[in-house]
């Protein structure tokens, strides 16, 4: 793949006031072959597998992996949670959900981050390419945008944004935990739940 690579998207409403732009998403609109090539990319390039077998996924992530879940994370947190109260612990709770997640991704701190993890680096060529020198233009009721340059996001709708999203984020909770020992970051995709057990007046 190399060029530009020039991709449709339509905008989906998600919450708020209909009127303000800000509040649609963007999905794209591509071919089934580019589609094709993202599952190959994904699934039978063994990329998945190459993370689980070297154990790069955080612990922390339930989100768009195989054997994880919502429920999942429910448990294990409300077992945390439950083992500090009934030592007469406090836990604050902060409830997150990352605005424009897939939209604000830098291109190349993320091509970046997928390098630190030494994937093949064909894989990571072709990765940067699906990536990098893309124009988009965005189509509402029929009407479309002028094409213009995208430099930050993953593009969603697509099959391989979800995974590029968690190797973004995938050192987040540990790099929370560092801050601070007696803090922790669980998130789905990228809703976040952060607490922090309270024992003394400085917590």
């Amino acid at each position: 793949m190399t060029g530009k690579l020039e991709t449709l998207s339509t905008a989906i409403f998600k919450k708020g006031n209909k009127s303000d732009p800000s509040n649609y998403r963007p999905i794209s609109l591509t071919s089934t072959i580019c589609k094709v090539m993202e599952s190959i990319i994904r699934d039978h390039n063994h990329i998945m597998d190459f993370f689980f077998q070297n154990n790069y996924f955080s612990k922390n992530q339930f989100g768009f992996i195989k054997g994880r879940s919502t429920a999942l994370q429910l448990l294990r947190i409300t077992d945390e949670w439950t083992t500090q109260l009934d030592s007469g612990g406090q836990v604050d709770v902060i409830y997150t959900d990352f605005a424009k997640a897939f939209d604000a991704d830098p291109h190349r701190r993320l091509l970046s981050k997928i390098k630190s993890y030494n994937i093949n680096q064909r894989l990571i060529l072709w990765i940067q390419d699906f990536l990098c020198s893309r124009k988009q233009s965005i189509g509402v009721n029929g009407e479309f945008s002028s094409w213009f340059e995208v430099l930050n996001g993953i593009p969603q709708g697509r099959i391989l944004g979800p995974l590029l999203f968690l190797i973004y984020t995938n050192d987040l909770p540990e790099l929370f935990a560092s801050q601070d020992d007696s803090s922790k970051l669980y998130l789905y995709a990228e809703d976040a739940k952060i607490f922090k057990v309270v024992s003394q007046k400085t917590d």
